[in-house]
């Protein structure tokens, strides 16, 4: 499953400041909470379980494509789940020349390739799963709320984010609870 989230680097307020990430990040258009937020977009990959293979930082008024291609080539798998930020003919044919993956990125529903209704509701549900990992991320572990000051600092903020994430996942597996089951721990 490939997916992205935007994670905001200070306040919209504060963006226009000289300051803290001055010339890393740049505004971005998040279309679920219709706003933008001065920040980076997170892209990451996890497997069907919802355990995270691999995540990266980019800005976030950048096409998802150029992030998938980060995390299907350092990754080696043979099939990917992607959302309509992934879709491209071109990028998913030359996703399976160069590496030999399979880019399954639902279509827009008005394009020629759109996908019937029964293949988009399927997709669909499967892509609740790396939605959740992400909601997991900002609800739990605070993804947006990570008072980083500078780039390095909020990458080793996600990368602790994402350690304490599997981490929750190997304590569940070790109880013998869905990996997901992340608020069981808190009780």
């Amino acid at each position: 499953m490939l997916g992205t989230t935007l994670i905001p680097a200070v306040v919209r307020v504060r963006a226009s400041r000289k300051g803290l990430f001055t010339g890393q990040a740049t505004f971005g258009r998040s279309v679920s909470k219709s706003e933008w937020i001065y920040g980076f977009k997170a892209g990451l990959r996890a497997d069907r379980e919802g355990v995270i293979a691999s995540f990266g930082l980019a800005p976030p008024n950048c096409d998802e494509r150029p992030v998938g291609e980060v995390l299907v080539s350092s990754d080696g798998h043979d099939a990917y789940l992607g959302d309509k930020g992934f879709s491209s003919v071109e990028w998913e044919r030359y996703r399976l020349q160069e590496y030999g993956a399979l880019v399954a990125a639902t279509p827009q529903e008005s394009a020629r390739r759109a996908w019937p209704e029964k293949a988009r509701r399927w997709v669909a549900g499967k892509r609740q799963l790396i939605e959740g990992v992400i909601w997991h991320l900002k609800d739990y572990f605070g993804l947006e709320r990570h008072r980083a000051k500078t780039l390095s600092g909020l990458l080793a903020r996600l990368t602790a984010k994402v350690a304490a994430y599997t981490c929750g996942q190997v304590l569940n597996n070790r109880l013998g609870r869905s990996l997901r089951h992340l608020a069981s721990l808190l009780i």
